[in-house]
């Protein structure tokens, strides 16, 4: 029993000692469990992590031999132990017995007897003969192949035993080898995707770096191309480059074009102090332009320098640029004396500006009144005329002078509601007649997808007309709305300016006889206008029967006649001159109530003008020949167009024929010709003139001899025209009432009773109601 105890007690000694040493090795596997924890802040390369990781496993593999080798020889004492408990003079205390009998013979491992004991997982090495060798590295060895056998294999070669702590050893190294698989793989796939993340965040810096040093070198450049004076560089732009660090940090681009309005508010209203834009912005024949147009003359602008003395622009030379001052100071001369000095962001020759609205454009530049001469060093932006003409040649439109007033108008009134368009003035009570000179026409801004759904994206079927600068188009709009949409045509050279133009004039205009614009569309390529529908063709159809039933009676053309003339009358008691009046662009609706359209070429005189000198435009045949000869286009232009129209309506002949003899192509003179001579009835149309009307016929014609007059000065006014066919109409309905009888249909239709009565109104601005010449049909 006390050789029990003293073995017992030398086999925990041994144990501890045996424990102890291995002690560092497990808390240095510990440690290594730890490291990924740690990883983010070292810069040891991926290998030598996953050598150091493995080194862990390899250690571990030498632990778990090494207990193993230290468990079988605890396993060989305790079957000595066994044995001499059972074998008479063995001494327990030193393993000694008779001489007949060795320990080898009590504890036999050659071919062991289970029976009496059992080695279990240590019996191959008490085989092999190890522990009995002085080799230490032969020990070494087996000891550590067997660890990192049964480590790898997760202790899957192993059996199991009746020896309870054999078996919880061999469950220790099967876990144990799962674990240390586990922190193995997991540990390199952290160290992986660490070292995946600081390659990107280096990469990521770098990539800033360089995008830095980019947009520094933009910076550089951007900063005197918009007027930040060279003392100011270094200042704003360490202030804009700490932004844009920000912007790139959180992987947003940046135009510095966009960027100010993101910069603090003091540093951003410093730097538009600066810029030539807000300058631009205050120069009256761009306060309407948009922006898109300021930022492009912007970006043409190119920095120079000036030294003391020098002359930049020279008085009576071609103005060739205009001049920004950034920084100094400029004088202005005027036949070489000073008349004015100019300092930083202030502008020089803004003629330049003007140019493109001017008719010299784009052939022959604006003279310099003066000359500008730098005071000391001047730094300045220029913009060169051949930068000016790109710029208008890309935002063409923009530069029509009625544009940007127009925009204008529409953007007040884009608020109106879709079916909120003033009623056509048809319906209107006869007491309304025209409208006030003064007012203005509420305009409609469409957009293209509404007009595309309207016409069902311009289908063949709604079309409808086509005109030299546009095809018309039928359009119902989401309200049921019938409108007649005009699309200009690609090619049209003068597109724009016609359709701007005629936008501007009808946005002013509200009469009954006038086709009503309804609003336009400026966002398309081509322009787009709405017009109120008109249904029955034009008048040139119906006076050449294209088509349309029968011949108009004359009564019917004189009332369209005063229509016309009282449309005309009113146009230029506002200054507007038509220069295109003619059958094709005079409308007629299902109750034939003329609407005069078309004004696309129309000239709006300003208040103390009574003529313009402009380009030749209009059509053969009714074009004035004082306005063809001079250039002058004056009110009484439309004048004469109105006599050949007169004469379409008199004769039912076309103001100009090819197919007619030479003598009798131009309608005009072939009729003044015969006029002259006494000889109307042989022109005038014998279907609609009879003995009945033919003394009114002959008033007409008169009074087309004298709208055709040579010299504009002998012509009539509109406004005498219309009211002298207002007496026409007025006796001629004196006398049907006293003659009243059973007529043609026509003449029915014209005495028709007093809900459908009408009003020919021939006000020039200013007049008051009882000055107007007006007369009601009425039963």
């Amino acid at each position: 029993m006390r050789a029990t105890r003293s073995l017992g007690t030398r086999k925990f000694i041994m144990n501890f000692f045996v424990m102890v040493q291995y002690l560092p090795r497990v808390i240095r596997i510990y440690l290594s469990c730890k490291a990924p924890k740690m990883s983010h802040k070292s810069e040891t390369p991926v290998w030598v992590k996953g050598v150091l990781n493995f080194f862990m496993y390899i250690l571990a593999s030498h632990v778990l031999g090494a207990v193993w080798y230290f468990f079988a020889i605890q396993q060989m004492t305790v079957c000595w132990a066994y044995a001499c408990r059972n074998e008479n003079g063995c001494d327990s205390t030193t393993f000694g017995c008779h001489d007949r009998t060795s320990k080898n013979d009590l504890c036999p491992v050659s071919s062991p007897n289970t029976t009496f004991f059992e080695f279990g997982i240590f019996l191959s090495l008490l085989q092999s003969g190890v522990p009995s060798s002085t080799n230490f590295l032969q020990k070494f060895t087996n000891c550590f192949c067997w660890g990192l056998r049964n480590l790898s294999s997760l202790g899957s070669n192993l059996q199991p035993s009746t020896n309870t702590w054999e078996n919880l050893f061999v469950v220790f190294i099967s876990i144990i080898g799962l674990l240390l698989f586990i922190y193995l793989i997991g540990n390199l796939q952290t160290y992986l995707s660490l070292d995946t993340t600081r390659i990107e965040a280096h990469r990521h810096k770098m990539k800033i770096k360089r995008k830095m040093e980019e947009k520094g070198q933009e910076l550089e450049l951007w900063l005197p191309k918009n007027g930040i004076p060279e003392k100011s560089h270094k200042n704003i732009k360490l202030q804009i480059m700490e932004k844009v660090e920000q912007e790139f940090e959180e992987n947003r681009d940046v135009d510095l074009d966009n960027f100010i309005s993101t910069l603090p508010s003091d540093l951003e209203n410093q730097i538009k102090s600066y810029m030539p834009f807000t300058r631009l912005k205050m120069v009256r024949v761009l306060q309407n332009m948009d922006e898109q147009v300021l930022k492009a003359i912007c970006q043409h602008l190119k920095p120079r320098k000036y030294t003391e003395d020098k002359l930049i622009l020279r008085e009576g030379e071609p103005l060739k640029m205009m001049l920004f001052i950034v920084e100094g100071h400029v004088a202005i001369e005027k036949k070489g004396v000073s008349i004015l000095n100019q300092g930083a962001r202030e502008l020089y020759g803004e003629k330049l500006l003007a140019w493109p609205f001017s008719t010299s454009f784009p052939k022959k530049l604006p003279t310099a009144t003066e000359s500008a001469r730098a005071i000391g060093d001047v730094e300045a932006l220029i913009l060169m005329a051949n930068d000016m003409k790109g710029v208008v040649f890309k935002f063409g439109v923009h530069f029509i002078k009625k544009y940007g007033k127009l925009k204008e108008k529409l953007a007040n009134h884009h608020l109106r509601p879709m079916g909120a368009a003033p009623a056509s003035m048809d319906l209107a009570p006869a007491s309304m007649g025209a409208a006030p000179a003064s007012m203005e026409v509420p305009l409609r801004l469409f957009t293209e997808k509404e007009l595309k759904k309207a016409t069902q994206n311009y289908n063949a079927s709604a079309r409808i007309g086509e005109g030299g600068y546009g095809i018309v188009y039928k359009g119902i709009l989401p309200d049921k709305t019938v409108v007649a949409i005009k699309k200009s045509k690609m090619h049209a050279p003068a597109m724009s300016v016609n359709s701007v133009n005629e936008a501007f004039i009808l946005s002013q205009i509200n009469h009954r006889n006038i086709v009503q614009l309804l609003g336009c569309c400026l966002e398309a390529k081509t322009n787009l206008m709405v017009y109120e529908f008109i249904d029955n063709g034009t008048l040139s159809e119906h006076i050449h029967n294209e088509g349309k039933g029968e011949k108009l009676s004359f009564e019917l053309r004189l009332k369209i006649a005063a229509e016309i003339a009282a449309a005309l009358s009113y146009v230029h008691s506002m200054s507007i001159i038509h220069r295109d009046v003619k059958t094709a662009n005079i409308l007629l609706n299902r109750n034939y109530t003329a609407k005069v359209s078309d004004f696309g070429g129309s000239k709006l005189l300003h208040e103390d003008q009574d003529s313009v000198s402009t380009l030749v435009q209009g059509t053969l045949g009714y074009l004035d020949p004082e306005y063809l000869m001079s250039n002058t286009l004056t009110e009484k232009s439309d004048v004469y167009s109105f006599g050949v129209v007169l004469l379409e309506l008199l004769t039912s002949r076309r103001a100009v024929s090819f197919e007619r003899p030479e003598e009798e192509r131009n309608l005009a003179s072939f009729f003044l010709y015969l006029a002259e001579q006494g000889h109307l009835d042989q022109i005038l149309d014998g279907e609609i003139i009879n003995r009945g009307n033919y003394v009114t016929a002959e008033k007409v014609s008169y009074l087309a001899r004298r709208c055709l007059m040579v010299r504009a000065k002998e012509r009539p006014s509109m406004k005498e025209v219309a009211i002298e066919l207002e007496q026409l109409i007025t006796a001629t309905h004196l006398a049907e009432k006293a003659n009243f009888s059973s007529s043609s249909e026509e003449t029915n239709w014209f005495l028709q009773p007093p809900s459908n009565s009408y009003v020919v109104d021939v006000r020039d601005e200013g007049d008051d109601v009882a000055s107007s010449g007006s007369i009601n049909s009425c039963v």
